[in-house]
């Protein structure tokens, strides 16, 4: 691992956590793709920022995780903690959108 590949994981993973807490404590909606709520029914919106401020932090503790265990293990333990918490945490964003959207994508309202 290089430098530069270090730096770039552990900004990107500081990142998504903190779009998560934005997301997820905040409730700050709009950090999402409107066309992922459009069909969100008013009453869901906390549990559904809830829900994906979840996803969001697994993504982006993964995403942390790699450089971290790379370099304390001296070995490749980092690359597959981080792309199972990652391709995980991606799966419940799109479980938790279709659960509360009624689809991934939708672009009116029902």
């Amino acid at each position: 691992m290089n430098i530069e590949e270090i730096i770039v994981e552990l900004v990107l993973g500081i990142f998504c956590i903190f779009l998560s807490y934005q997301i997820g404590v905040k409730e700050n909606i709009t950090l999402i793709h409107s066309y992922h709520y459009t069909n969100l029914d008013p009453k869901d919106k906390t549990a559904f920022t809830k829900r994906m401020g979840i996803g969001t932090f697994i993504v982006g503790l993964g995403t942390f995780l790699i450089p971290v265990l790379n370099l304390l293990t001296q070995s490749e333990l980092g690359y597959f903690v981080g792309l199972c918490s990652i391709t995980f945490g991606a799966f419940l964003l799109i479980v938790f959108i279709i659960k509360y959207n009624g689809t991934l994508f939708s672009f009116k309202k029902k």
